[in-house]
């Protein structure tokens, strides 16, 4: 059986909670960005599709970011993934 650390486990419920935030701030920043038709404006609707989809890869960092932190936190890299 796999001994988990106690810094693994606050990790581990960090990305819950990490991913718990992606969703609802991409739920609200999503709907407020109004992007124009491909016939009002072609390169305008399509820079819009980019900034909207780097706005994933940018909320997709959090989780992790929050695993690392809680961690390191609660002394994980000190003990390691196991006590």
């Amino acid at each position: 059986m796999l001994g988990l650390s106690l810094p693994f486990i606050f990790g581990l419920i960090g990305v819950a909670v990490g991913i718990l935030l992606v969703i609802l701030i991409y739920g609200e920043v999503e709907p407020s960005i109004d992007c124009p038709t491909e016939l009002e404006n072609p390169k305008g609707a399509s820079a819009c599709d980019r900034a909207k989809a780097s706005t994933w890869s940018l909320l997709g960092v959090l989780p992790i970011s929050m695993f690392v932190t809680i961690f390191t936190v609660f002394g994980g890299v000190k003990k390691g993934f196991r006590e």
